[in-house]
């Protein structure tokens, strides 16, 4: 039986200096690892550190300037609106060639407090708003599943002889009435690569909520799920998961983390091919499409033949 694969977790201060050092981003976009996870301390409960940067901005960076390297931002309904969300998970697996993904969290230690009656993003001041909670950041994964499926990457057929671009009439209203109210469609398409992989914080006892046949979640994180999350010197287990999580402290230097990993892979856990997109290399199937009974956003596209 195999080893598990291995993954990172990446702190503020690790995520500034990683984008800071093309000789570390080089480092990091070769390692064989599964994914590595930026600003995991917003939502593991930690104080927020001195200096940190964007996860999704991070995100966006490596993107551009590896071709390897996968990576899982960290969203929560703290800070922003679920399809402010699902616009930059999209985004980025464009970006990435379907290297990204997003851990959901519940709760930012980094973002401002909102109002005490509805804190999931009414600082945003957008309005409405929502209880804190793990319903709601699990309302959250289902909406920026749902998004990213509004508007099926195959519906882009460029057909020259009829002339239509984009058989319109299969995006979909994604209709969610839940933790907040979303029509949809999506305003960018599916990925190539198919929907994004959304993982699931569990470390700190944030158990996951009644999960039905339209569970978005693919992989969970700590607690009772598939992915351990350790330190690095810490023994990692063998048995009974899937992946090993090696999150750094703060102040470890970021190479420290990176020889753990290499230690650990030389020691035959698990490499993961570099490059492949995230899904893929995890070995994750594709999510059911949206219901076929889900609510054309636009009529069927009538042939425009250019005289």
């Amino acid at each position: 039986m195999s080893k598990p694969y291995i993954a990172l977790a990446l702190a503020g201060p690790h995520l500034v200096e990683l984008t800071a050092s093309p000789a570390l981003l080089a480092r990091w976009d070769a390692l064989p690892v599964a994914f590595t996870v930026l600003g995991i301390d917003r939502i593991d409960g930690s104080a927020p550190a001195s200096v940190t940067l964007n996860s999704s901005a991070v995100g966006a960076t490596l993107a551009g300037a590896t071709k390897n390297g996968r990576f899982l931002i960290v969203a929560t309904p703290q800070r922003d609106h679920p399809y402010n969300i699902a616009r930059r998970v999209a985004s980025l697996a464009h970006l990435s060639g379907g290297r990204s993904g997003v851990l959901i969290g519940i709760r930012d230690g980094y973002a401002p407090a909102g109002p005490e009656d509805a804190p999931a993003w009414g600082g945003a001041g957008l309005g409405g708003g929502a209880a804190l909670n793990a319903q709601t950041a699990y309302d959250t994964a289902r909406a920026v599943r749902a998004l990213e499926q509004s508007w099926p990457h195959d519906t882009i057929i460029a057909d020259r002889e009829s002339g239509i671009l984009v058989q319109s009439n299969r995006i979909v209203h994604v209709d969610i009435d839940a933790s907040f109210s979303i029509a949809g469609p999506l305003n960018a398409p599916e990925p190539a690569a198919g929907a994004s992989v959304i993982a699931w914080y569990d470390e700190a006892g944030d158990a996951i909520p009644a999960r039905g046949d339209d569970d978005p979640v693919d992989l969970v994180l700590g607690g009772s799920g598939s992915v351990a999350i350790i330190r690095p010197d810490e023994t990692p287990p063998v048995d009974g998961v899937s992946g090993v999580l090696l999150r750094a402290e703060p102040d470890q230097p970021i190479m420290e983390l990176f020889e753990a990993a290499e230690r650990l892979l030389a020691d035959g856990y698990t490499a993961t091919e570099p490059g492949r997109p995230l899904r893929t290399a995890l070995g994750l199937s594709q999510p059911k499409p949206l219901p076929r009974t889900a609510r054309p956003a636009f009529p069927t596209p009538k042939p425009h033949i250019a005289p």
